[in-house]
Parts: C-alpha cells; structure tokens; sequence
C-alpha cells in the first residue's frame, strides 16, 4: 500500500489548498447541496410549514425530481470520465504538469493505469500520476514554431486577392 502512496505525491491537489478550502468552509458554509442536504432541508421545511397554509405536495414533487435529476446527471458524468480515462490505458498521451515556479512543462507517456483520488480521476503515466484534467492532448503535440512570420504573411500581400494560390 505504501508503494500506491508513493504514486500518489505527485498529484497536484495540494493538501494546503483542501486545507484552505475545509477553513474556509468551515468559516462560510459548504458551498454545494447534496441529497443529503437537500433531505434535511425537506424535513426542516415540513416541520415549520404554516398549519394553517401547508405546502401544496406538488412543489415537495418537483423539488424531489429536480434533486433525483441533478443526482443522476452527477452520476453520468462521473461513469463517463471513468470510461474515457480507462479508455486511454495504454494510449500516448501529452499530460501538463506546473512547476513550483508557475512554469508548465509537457510529460509525454504512455498511459498505464487509471484509478480514483481524493474524489478525483487519476492516470497513471509512466509511474507517476496526474489528474485526468491535466491531459493535454492523446499523443504528442506538435513542437512549437518560434520562426517569425514573413511579411507577406502578416500583411497579406502574399496572394491574388482570390484567397487561392496563384497558378
């Protein structure tokens, strides 16, 4: 298990950011609902509804089928990105990774393996992993030109006006 631990450290989720967040959480107030949530909220209301004007139960309905809704596209997603990133097992991929400086710097591998993080999609390239948000492409990216542009291509002067090459 430690050997899964050791794969894990170079994810950058950054304990101190979650720390922040939970203080700042904890200071403010969650910032998302979920069912649970919503089921105490639910409760709360039928419990300090007006007797003499309760809730009509259509609305308790909609409330429910918009909270099931939003549940089961939470789901969706979450099954799609677990399909798409086991799909790029044993795929080339060009992954971002930021430095300390700020810096980005491209890691190219190939995919080995694909798991959960801290609630996050994680894959495994080369030994090392990285969040699945950190992919840039599936393969290698093209090198970056640093040739200058040459005056007839940024001033336009370098066709016949007809937006066709010349015979």
């Amino acid at each position: 298990m430690a050997s899964v631990n050791n794969y894990m450290t170079n994810i950058p989720t950054s304990a101190t950011t979650k720390a922040n967040s939970e203080q700042t959480s904890k200071a403010t107030g969650k910032s998302t609902l979920d069912m649970e949530d919503f089921f105490k909220l639910f409760a709360a209301q039928l419990q300090n509804q007006d007797m003499t004007n309760p809730m009509d139960t259509s609305e308790f309905m909609n409330q429910m089928i918009m909270m099931s809704t939003i549940q089961s596209i939470t789901d969706i997603t979450n099954v799609s990105l677990i399909s798409y990133a086991a799909s790029l097992v044993g795929k080339d991929v060009t992954v971002a990774q930021i430095g300390s400086g700020g810096k980005l710097t491209e890691v190219y591998g190939t995919v080995t393996a694909t798991g959960m993080y801290s609630g996050e999609q994680v894959v495994f390239v080369d030994g090392k992993s990285y969040k699945l948000s950190a992919i840039m492409s599936v393969g290698k990216l093209p090198e970056k030109d640093t040739s200058e542009p040459t005056s007839s291509e940024t001033n336009g002067t370098g066709g016949n006006g007809t937006g066709a090459e010349g015979d």
